[in-house]
């Protein structure tokens, strides 16, 4: 495996390879897991943000550019990491690293490089533009990444008091969605009970009972709820 690349060169002495299985794992790096094909070589999230911190104002475009398709997802992650710390320093230039992240976005490939990015770039940069047309272009196409990543930018929606883009994304993203992506609804739609637990009930009550929500998503939307709670929501709502 050559070293030539500066993000690979810069991260690899840090690599602890007795941690690759771990990580095949949890990224379900096997055939017919979410992340199949990838390739892991043991460096741990705090080395692949330390590395960025310390290397991101002097990567050129193309190194982060090359880093976000390279075949090893530290390496992907550490680039996004790096993309992310010129978006945030460089307000002149945010237009154009988020241009760069769509462009790369093949790259962003499993749920913790997607959940990286989405809504410190993609939706905040939709909420400063009042811009959403990648938003939903994303939340449009076909690949499962991008339908996460539009449904995860809505956590600065979110934060900033806005939430009916969540609610009008959710049941987009929901239709025929794989569990990994189901998993990011309910996660938001979690954020948005604790926020506002009326409207988020409301919501999954429709939609559970319609049958386009599935027990998963609203597990998880309701994991702050008591006990009792979601047991009477099931059962009052259910299908």
């Amino acid at each position: 495996m050559s070293n030539t690349h500066p993000i690979l060169s810069a991260i690899a002495p840090l690599a602890k390879p007795d941690r690759i299985v771990d990580f095949s794992r949890y990224f379900q790096n096997y055939e017919g897991g979410y992340g199949a094909g990838d390739v892991f070589i043991g460096v741990m999230v705090p080395d692949r943000r330390a590395v960025a911190k310390a290397n991101a104002a002097n990567w050129s475009p193309e190194v982060i550019s090359t880093g976000l398709s390279h075949q090893i997802h530290e390496v992907r992650h550490t680039a996004l990491f790096a993309l992310l710390r010129r978006y945030g320093a460089e307000r002149g230039n945010r237009q154009f690293w988020h241009d760069l992240l769509c462009d790369s976005f093949e790259g962003i490939n499993n749920w913790d490089l997607v959940d990286t990015c989405a809504h410190v770039c993609l939706g905040r940069h939709a909420f400063d533009t009042k811009n959403d047309s990648t938003l939903t272009a994303f939340l449009g196409s076909s690949n499962v990444w991008k339908r996460r990543a539009a449904v995860v930018s809505q956590l600065w929606f979110l934060k900033k008091g806005e939430y009916e883009q969540l609610i009008a994304y959710a049941p987009i993203a929901a239709e025929n969605a794989p569990d990994i992506l189901q998993k990011g609804i309910g996660w938001l739609l979690k954020i948005l009970w604790q926020m506002d637990p009326a409207l988020a009930e409301a919501h999954l009550s429709v939609h559970f009972k319609s049958g386009l929500y599935s027990r998963l998503i609203v597990r998880i939307a309701l994991e702050k709820a008591s006990k009792e709670f979601r047991k009477d929501f099931m059962m009052l709502y259910a299908p």
